[in-house]
């Protein structure tokens, strides 16, 4: 349940007007024009979540700061308040609010915004009980999915003063633009409890339910496709065992022995050959191959240098050989004498040895050192290029190994791909072995697999009876049937032309129409604004009584605005007015609402004032002078 126990404005000045309501009654607040009437509902609308404030620029917008709504539910009360837009703007997303068991609304704005128009939307629909839902549109429609909450329930809680008695729409805000109409033929199906509760949950189930259908349906072919087969898939698959080396050549196969196949593939086992580790020699190879031919270019290297010497020294020595034997032809060696002060030719005494003698025999002397120390030397070069040579041949040597172990190397790899290509083809056959054995063993359960497939195809077949859309149009139907009985009881006991016809309400549509002898009328054609005003009557009460009936959650409170101004305009006298007229419209509304033994709340807000007893007792405000009204006047005088 959720009724409205007052509604509160908060003044810019610090002031509180409270307009206190009776739960489960009627509520009528009577006055004049132009004292804030139709601002009720707007404020009651604003408070509720509404996009916009249509509360009327004016004396109301002027002074309000915040409004508020104290609401009872079953357990407990909730205030919500929302703060009065800023001047030039249409709407604020400050709001407020506390719940409680026993909470009063605040006695002034001491308090800051502690939610947004979205937490409020979501606190109602949780208070109301408004499940998860989603209405999904059929196949081929555009427009996006809908889920029912508190605003959509509003379409049927409001009858503006424009609205109570038109012809060209029946719900509330339906005429604002060509949205409404759908949105309300997509949520009220979930209003009227055509749409499962659960549907989201069971919507998922089911594609939990259908995911598990495909998964066993597909095993079961398989093992059917399997147990089809029989003896020849284990003949081919012990084939393959014996050509990948899983069993020997000689393994005896018994083709008429499905058992004995069985066996022999169930003793298989994957038995892998070693791999033989050779990328890391091959590497470690090649690296001593290249520090080896790095060696042997330094060794030839220095060979070449050393022969390059060898043969320049035998050059030199070959050349002062030449120029030795030619002195020594003319006996220069023998003869020369080399004693200081003395001629080196004829032995002579020198009393003044000349420069070109001591420097002859310095040559000669030279000359015979230097081709002895050549002679000396040639037989250790000789050596060393010998040596150089030998170790040259002892790197060639290792060279010529490290590839002959190289090329050992390489064929190992070949080996090595070898086997990794034939462990391949092994695991590959083991493994359609192994797939084979676990299926055909549970070829017996076949029986079993049928058995869940059919208990999820029942369990399917139930989910789809509950959200399908045939078995929701059912229950509209169903649901519609039940308020049109209402609809037409209530119709005929009020002063219509259509007073013996039966009415329905049209979702399809979004109208009313009553069904005469040879056709339907729809509430546009009914040609009279009573018959308008009663139309809207009986069709929001239905919808109400069994909005209750069945626990629905909308909220539990209707809102008239002006139901007398059929039969009693404003500006007329009472006596210009058809009193009896608007005396049984009250009369009918009183009788749903004590029907309903307070589950409704109705506030009206009427210019009437009749004078009858029960009229009276139901007044709550009284606005017809002119210091009582909405917006106090001690608000605006300051």
């Amino acid at each position: 349940m959720m009724q409205i126990r007052e509604l509160v404005i908060y003044s810019k000045s610090g002031h509180k007007r409270t307009i206190s309501f009776s739960i489960g009654k009627v509520n009528i607040i009577t006055g004049k024009s132009k004292s804030g009437k139709s601002a009720v509902g707007d404020i009651i609308e604003y408070c509720l979540g509404g996009n916009s404030c249509h509360i009327a620029e004016g004396i109301v917008r002027d002074n309000a700061l915040w409004y508020g709504l104290l609401l009872q539910f079953d357990t407990n009360k909730v205030f919500v308040a929302r703060k009065n837009p800023d001047e030039g703007r249409q709407s604020s997303s400050a709001c407020y609010y506390i719940v409680g068991s026993d909470i009063t609304s605040p006695n002034s704005v001491d308090f800051d915004s502690n939610t947004n128009v979205d937490g409020i939307e979501e606190l109602l629909n949780r208070q109301l009980g408004i499940s998860e839902n989603e209405h999904i549109p059929n196949k081929g429609e555009s427009r996006n999915s809908l889920e029912a909450n508190i605003r959509h329930s509003l379409f049927y809680c409001f009858q503006g003063q424009n609205e109570i008695a038109s012809r060209l729409t029946l719900f509330h805000r339906q005429a604002e633009n060509g949205f409404i109409p759908q949105i309300i033929k997509d949520s009220l199906p979930y209003f009227l409890g055509a749409v499962n509760e659960d549907s989201i949950s069971l919507s998922s189930k089911k594609r939990s339910k259908e995911r598990q259908l495909k998964l066993l349906q597909r095993d079961l072919y398989e093992k059917q496709s399997l147990s089809g087969t029989g003896s020849e898939r284990a003949v081919s698959l012990i084939e393959e065992a014996i050509s990948v080396g899983l069993l020997s050549e000689d393994t005896f196969i018994n083709r008429s022995d499905y058992n004995s196949l069985y066996t022999t593939l169930k003793g298989i086992s994957l038995s892998l050959d070693n791999e033989p580790e050779c990328l890391n020699r091959l590497s470690n190879l090649q690296i001593q191959l290249e520090s080896k031919r790095e060696e042997l270019r330094k060794i030839e290297y220095s060979i070449r240098e050393a022969n390059n010497y060898f043969l320049a020294s035998n050059g030199y020595s070959a050349e002062k050989e030449h120029q030795k034997v030619r002195l020594s032809s003319i006996g220069l060696f023998e003869n020369l004498s080399f004693e200081s002060g003395k001629c080196p030719l004829c032995s002579g005494v020198l009393k003044l040895e000349p420069p070109s003698i001591a420097m002859m025999k310095e040559s000669i002397k030279d000359l015979d050192k230097s081709l002895s120390r050549v002679e000396k030397e040639r037989p250790k070069l000789k050596r060393f290029i010998e040596k150089q040579m030998y170790e040259a041949d002892s790197i060639k040597n290792d060279i010529l190994n490290l590839k002959f172990a190289i090329e050992a190397e390489y064929n190992q790899i070949d080996e090595l791909q070898r086997i990794r290509d034939l462990n391949t083809c092994k695991a590959k056959v083991f493994g359609r072995i192994s797939y084979w054995l676990e299926n055909v063993k549970t070829e017996a359960d076949s029986n079993e697999l049928n058995r869940k497939i059919k208990e999820l195809e029942e369990s399917i077949s139930e989910i789809n009876l509950l959200i399908s859309n045939d078995s929701i149009k059912d229950r509209i139907v169903s649901a519609l049937s039940v308020i049109q009985n209402y609809m037409t009881k209530w119709a005929s006991q009020l002063d219509t032309e259509y007073s013996d016809c039966p009415y329905r309400l049209d979702l399809s549509k979004v109208t009313v129409f009553l069904d005469t002898n040879n056709k339907s009328i729809s509430l546009r054609d009914m040609g009279s604004a009573s018959n308008w005003l009663v139309s809207h009557l009986v069709t929001m009460f239905g919808l109400h009584k069994f909005f209750v009936e069945n626990n629905r959650p909308v909220p539990n409170f209707l809102f008239l605005d002006q139901p007398s101004q059929v039969y009693f305009p404003e500006g007329f006298d009472k006596k210009d007015g058809d009193i009896k007229s608007v005396e049984a419209i009250y009369s009918f509304i009183r009788q749903r609402v004590n029907e309903l033994s307070g589950k409704l709340q109705v506030i009206v807000v009427d210019h009437a004032k009749l004078e009858s007893d029960d009229f009276n007792s139901d007044i709550v405000e009284d606005w017809h002078s002119p210091e009582n009204k909405l917006i106090p006047i001690d608000w605006i005088e300051k």
